[in-house]
């Protein structure tokens, strides 16, 4: 499966019921193979791992949800064969989402953008294997673009 079809299916997988804030109420529809793991009662980290990992070494493969301690939602994404991989999803304490990224192989790879507390967006930046590569924009909180950077693997080429 290449992995953008495992990042579709990991993300239609994820089974929140009720209130996806609650961190005792989520139940992982952890893929073939795994099984689910973390304190569900205790706001902590939900995740799938591969039971047949080194003893003491968990391998994190498929969903993951990470929870502040007031137990609202703090990230949410996948994993696979232990990197983080696909769009993840980043909250504040309050719910209020900050932020996704693209992620391959555990490195940015893709787009990631931060957010305002209203919504818009802050910065979008677009990476390669880890680097910035590609247009970084600030932007305002009314949406204008304050400043535009080009980069090359991890090098500034240019500034508007």
């Amino acid at each position: 499966m290449n992995l953008k079809k495992f990042a579709q299916a990991a993300a239609v997988s994820m089974v929140v019921m009720a209130t996806p804030s609650l961190a005792s109420e989520v139940r992982l529809s952890c893929p073939e193979g795994t099984v689910q793991k973390g304190k569900t009662t205790q706001n902590e980290s939900v995740y799938c791992i591969k039971p047949n990992s080194k003893p003491g070494e968990q391998v994190i493969h498929g969903p993951y949800v990470d929870f502040w301690a007031n137990g609202q939602k703090q990230a949410e994404g996948q994993y696979l064969n232990g990197f983080r991989s696909g769009r993840w999803t980043f909250w504040d304490a309050n719910g209020v989402k900050t932020g996704e990224t693209e992620f391959v192989a555990g490195d940015y790879h893709g787009t990631r953008v931060q957010y305002f507390a209203n919504g818009k967006p802050k910065m979008i930046e677009q990476y390669r294997k880890g680097f910035r590569n590609g247009t970084v924009q600030e932007l305002s909180e009314d949406g204008k673009v304050i400043r535009q950077l080009q980069f090359a693997d991890g090098r500034e080429v240019a500034s508007r």
